[in-house]
């Protein structure tokens, strides 16, 4: 559903947060959609704590802040709630929700001024519960993209329930076949749409996977589910076999100092090195003087764990070969004896066999790489995958 087609900017996005730089993705998308002709009013219920993404022009984009809910004003506005709209309100006691109920009651009349009729929001979380109510209040509809924790480990003491989302929502898109599957499974009425997240492949340069010596790169953030140990327990089997080898891991989080103890209790100082957080140009040079993208991710003692990784795809635009593990939606990425080796997760040892089949097979090394670069185009180009949501729209939002 393009303005064009509607008439009036009837689409409108909100998030909890806008722009965020743990969430490019969200911004890559906005700014991909208003470049194709797409000019979605954007809503933020809280400001961004850290910076913005970095070469992504959002500059001619405006986004509208809700108020801090500590403020004077927020809490004058929606004090003065008419009796139709408290009688909506069950009074649970849930505070949370409560808060999420005074948001759609700030933002509906905002959302009517601005000619918005429906709200796509990001992830199953704390904007998916205000736009739920936004519909309830106003009738505004709504729809979500469902990620990976927000789907499939959802909080069991929120009063509006993941259950409650998807019931509600017009339509909900998620990230890879494999969380479509599972939605389709437990929610067997909804209309379940996968795309993509995209990247813009032109920002990438050309890694030349070389053995000697072996370069090996990891990103995410430091925390269980990446499966960060396992690495560090492959490296130090490598490094028993005599591989030349280095391995960077870029990335922070609580698990740090854990990390660390373990690198140089295993005497891995050398080889492995925890570089810290880095800023997306430097990402991009990290992965083009790269050999190979390793990426040992792990159901988390909760059950969560990833998705579809955008680190992948970024390998993948770098045109490097990958070895993973074989959880959720990384065989969509990784094709096993295509662009990279799948393993079995938490097992060092799958994982230090197959970095030594790619080490040892220069060949093996470079086809996978080119392989990976050709499916990134093929798939992940970031014009291809917001048209595929754009289509969604156009076909759902008449």
């Amino acid at each position: 559903m393009t303005d064009e087609k509607a008439g009036t900017n009837r689409l409108g996005y909100l998030f909890e947060r806008f722009p965020s730089f743990t969430q490019t993705f969200c911004a890559r998308e906005i700014a991909e959609l208003y470049r194709q002709g797409v000019t979605p009013p954007v809503f933020s219920v809280r400001r961004p704590k850290d910076d913005p993404p970095q070469g992504i022009p959002l500059d001619h984009i405006p986004v509208f802040y809700v108020p801090n809910t500590n403020s004077l004003e927020f809490k004058l506005k929606t004090k003065l709630i008419s009796s139709r709209l408290t009688k909506l309100w069950s009074g649970s006691g849930d505070l949370r929700d409560k808060g999420r109920f005074r948001e759609a009651v700030y933002l509906g009349p905002k959302l009517r001024k601005a000619g918005v009729s429906h709200l796509h929001v990001h992830f199953a979380g704390l904007a998916s519960r205000t736009a739920w109510w936004i519909k309830r209040l106003f009738g505004i509809t709504y729809s979500f993209t469902g990620h990976a924790n927000d789907i499939f480990c959802p909080k069991p003491d929120q009063r509006t329930t993941l259950k409650d989302l998807v019931e509600g929502a017009s339509f909900v898109v998620t990230v890879s076949d494999y969380s479509a599957r599972m939605l389709r499974h437990d929610f067997p009425a909804a209309k379940i749409f996968r795309v993509y997240n995209g990247l813009d492949l032109s920002l990438f340069r050309r890694a030349t996977p070389t053995a000697e010596p072996l370069k090996l790169i990891s990103v995410g953030r430091l925390i269980e589910k990446k499966g960060f140990p396992f690495l560090i327990e492959a490296c130090a089997q490598l490094r028993a076999q005599e591989i030349p080898f280095t391995c960077e891991i870029v990335g922070d989080g609580p698990d740090r100092e854990q990390l660390a103890q373990q690198t140089r209790s295993l005497n891995l100082e050398p080889c492995v090195h925890l570089l810290g957080p880095r800023a997306q140009p430097e990402i991009i040079q990290l992965l083009a003087q790269s050999s190979l993208f390793v990426f040992p991710a792990i159901h988390d003692r909760s059950g969560d764990t990833d998705n579809l990784p955008t680190v992948l795809i970024e390998a993948m635009a770098s045109g490097l070969p990958i070895v993973a593990t074989n959880v959720a939606g990384i065989p969509e990425i990784v094709r096993h004896g295509e662009n990279g080796l799948l393993v079995a997760e938490k097992d060092s040892n799958q994982l230090a066999a197959s970095i030594q089949t790619l080490q040892a097979n220069a060949c093996l090394l470079r086809g996978y790489g080119e392989k990976s670069l050709s499916l990134a185009k093929e798939h992940f180009a970031l014009s291809k995958t917001v048209r595929q949501l754009k289509d969604v729209f156009e076909t759902e939002l008449v």
